[in-house]
């Protein structure tokens, strides 16, 4: 027919080009040459799998260009099988789609290691000769045919006979060649590597070429008293088989959930791969750091290759595996999971049950503190807040990079967060510093791959000075939205000569979090705290049935005449038809300080209860600062966070505190200036802590070395102690 087109419709796939390559691979490693020496540590490993073999490692470091060398002398491979391995992006060449104990199941792997350069694979395989070489855009050179190998060859890779590989990073200068003692710090204690290291069939080397001979690399568990073990039945996965031990440490750890060497935590590790150190949602609880332990589970395994096979077979995914279980960027398994959610849930009750129990003995060993002791710590509680409170303000307002830093130390352009989530139905705010002295005033902003989100406005974004540091940065905002769901996209901004790159990744929307109904007459919460001559408003929740039998009207009551119910203390029950149960509200007026009272509710027969407090501030920044009895090792505070409250916990019990307290039970050093001095400093230095955790979330996310770290702990330690020694050290105690 006239007018219709009779050209079929163009079908093709997306050219990865080399640039998306290096990001991506480079997104993968984080300029960590760690992450690149865990990855290719495990692949000899599971090469040599259940065999003895050595691993040895070279570092040579040098100004300029350096190199990281890695030997075995496992099976080795072919031509082909460097082909299929290193030549193509997600195939399943390394047997973890089999059901073999090995690691790999991303299909990129070894391929990342170009994010630090040009790397050479060689490898000998029933005597003959392969090399591949893989550059950071992609781009490879393999030998055409696999040839007979030789005794120069032999010579050169170190493998004398036999089968063996040997990896070369060829790292360019602008990666940080860590300090070899350090390297070697941390490789012995990473969780990854700690069941290579401490298994006697595998002898890791790491050798400092021209300085040494080589060290070699050990990891010994400790021998810790087992208080839970046992078998886990994981709810809407039956055949899924979990194992739990967990161990109490011989001290409470204190380590952040980032530190990849800690000693506190429990391994969740499948088939061969351990994936994380997680102590679930008791991160934040300081006594989880208490116990360590391992999560076995091979089911992880089976449920990343099963979403595979699906993938790779265009079939319909399980509504239980309905995204990829291991991440994509190295850090763990996915959080949003349903397995991974069920899995948590199911250890997180023998682990909440053992960590309830540390709480009970540290509350038994509270401590005695005089009565002028006490209201001088709840005046500095109230203050240090505010002052966190305001540094918190300020970095969740622009993100700042560091305080202190001028010049050149800062970075050229930043933007933040580098890597972030968006939800759909949600736009998101980005910043992007940039250093005043390169006198540039906007910057470009563009999408790659474009449709996943879109920039709201203009690309070219105009800078403006920051507001605490008008003259060594400049900021801009860039607001996105995401467009499709479950997938990725980078964005780069670009200022002159500088650029920027950041993760983009679009999730579906959140999840409304499900209030349970009541099964009878209740407050919203059990506690409030109201801030003194304000009112605050509270909710009553009833079910429908206690509504049909009592009706509607209910009466509340204030125990003490420092909190007022208004309006007579009537309020009249609604039906909230979204949730289907009744909700009614009562507003109350806070009239004297201090006042600690309970708010009884009744309808008909049956009472409801709740306590509130009138105090200075309401909802807001509070920390509590207590004194123990006990110690905690090394430690001589922690922080304890429960919900909002946050508890300054000092160890009186530590042997530096117990010198100038004095011996119980009076402990009469407690009011004398210098026990309070050491109490203003311990104060001051965990009020430090609590902020660079937040403005420094993930380890080596700023690259933070031993001077800037001082500069930054050194600021705001000064502007804390400042507040803790006016509070504590009277003037005249100090002249």
């Amino acid at each position: 027919m006239e007018g219709i087109s009779t050209m079929k419709p163009e079908t093709g796939r997306v050219n990865y080009g080399g640039r998306a390559f290096h990001q991506d691979a480079t997104e993968a490693m984080k300029g960590d040459i760690i992450r690149a020496l865990i990855e290719t540590i495990t692949n000899s490993d599971d090469a040599y799998g259940d065999k003895d073999g050595k691993i040895r490692i070279e570092i040579e470091h040098c100004h300029g260009p350096w190199s990281v060398v890695t030997r075995d002398r496992a099976k080795g491979m072919g031509a082909s099988k460097m082909r299929a391995a290193f030549g193509n992006l997600g195939g399943r060449e390394s047997g973890f789609e089999l059901g073999e104990s090995v690691r790999g199941n991303l299909g990129r792997g070894a391929k990342d290691l170009a994010a630090f350069g040009t790397v050479v694979f060689e490898s000998i395989s029933d005597d003959r000769y392969s090399k591949f070489t893989l550059d950071p855009t992609g781009n490879y050179v393999l030998d055409p045919t696999d040839r007979k190998v030789d005794t120069e060859i032999r010579e050169r890779l170190g493998i004398p006979r036999g089968s063996g590989t040997v990896v070369t990073m060829n790292v360019s200068e602008n990666i940080r060649c860590p300090q070899h003692a350090k390297l070697a710090e941390r490789l012995s204690k990473h969780y990854q590597l700690r069941d290579i290291l401490a298994d006697p069939r595998r002898e890791v080397m790491l050798v400092n070429v021209g300085k040494d001979k080589g060290v070699t690399l050990r990891y010994a568990y400790p021998s810790l008293p087992v208080v839970f073990q046992g078998e886990l039945s994981i709810v809407g996965y039956p055949e899924a088989a979990v194992t739990v031990t967990i161990y109490r440490n011989e001290e409470r750890y204190d380590d952040s959930a980032s530190d990849d060497q800690r000693p506190a935590g429990l391994l969740i590790k499948g088939r061969r791969a351990i994936y994380e150190n997680t102590l679930f949602r008791f991160e934040s609880n300081p006594m989880a750091g208490w116990f360590s332990g391992r999560v076995e589970c091979s089911y992880i395994d089976q449920v990343a290759a099963e979403y595979d096979r699906r993938l790779v077979a265009r079939e319909r995914q399980d509504d239980r595996n309905p995204i990829p279980i291991i991440t994509r960027r190295r850090d763990g398994l996915q959080p949003t999971h349903p397995f991974y959610k069920a899995l948590a849930t199911a250890v997180e009750k023998p682990l909440g049950e053992l960590i309830r129990e540390e709480e009970k003995k540290a509350k038994e060993g509270s401590g005695h503190e005089s009565s002028k002791l006490r209201r001088t710590l709840d005046a500095l509680g109230r203050d240090i807040a505010r002052l966190i409170d305001e540094d918190l303000r300020e970095l969740e307002e622009e993100g700042l990079v560091g305080a202190g830093e001028v010049g050149s130390s800062i970075p050229p352009v930043k933007l933040i967060p580098e890597q972030a989530v968006l939800y759909m139905g949600e736009d998101k705010t980005l910043t992007v510093q940039v250093r005043a002295d390169l006198k540039l005033t906007e910057i470009d902003v563009e999408v790659d791959p474009e449709g996943v989100i879109a920039i709201v406005g203009e690309t070219k974004i105009a800078l403006t000075p920051h507001k605490k540091r008008p003259t060594d940065i400049l900021v801009g905002h860039v607001l996105v939205r995401p467009l499709v769901e479950g997938k990725e996209t980078l964005l780069s901004v670009r200022c002159g000569s500088y650029s920027a790159v950041g993760l983009i990744e679009v999730r579906a929307e959140r999840t409304e979090i499900e209030i349970p109904e009541p099964e009878t007459l209740q407050f919203e919460r059990d506690s409030y705290r109201v801030a003194v001559g304000k009112n605050k408003t509270i909710h009553i929740l009833a079910p429908v049935e206690l509504v049909d039998k009592h009706g509607k009207d209910v009466d509340v009551r204030s125990s003490d005449s420092g909190i007022v119910v208004l309006a007579g203390g009537k309020s009249l029950l609604r039906l909230d038809e979204e949730y289907e149960f009744y909700v009614g509200e009562i507003t109350v007026d806070a009239r004297k300080l201090g006042t600690k009272a309970a708010l009884t509710a009744k309808l008909g027969s049956v009472t409801a209860t709740c306590n509130l407090a009138v105090t200075r501030d309401e909802e807001g920044p509070s920390i509590e600062i207590k004194i123990d009895d006990d110690e905690a090792g090394k430690y001589r505070a922690f922080v304890e966070k429960n919900g909002q409250r946050v508890i300054i916990r000092i160890k009186g019990g530590h042997p530096a505190m117990r010198r100038y307290r004095g011996s119980p039970p009076d402990y009469k050093g407690q009011d004398q200036p210098l026990f309070n001095a050491l109490v203003a400093e311990i104060v001051a230095d965990q009020a430090a802590r609590m902020v660079l955790e937040r403005k420094f979330p993930v380890a080596g996310a700023e690259q933070l070395d031993a001077a800037r770290f001082y500069a930054e702990h050194y600021a705001y330690l000064s502007k804390y102690l400042t507040r803790c020694h006016k509070t504590l050290v009277a003037d005249e105690s100090a002249d």
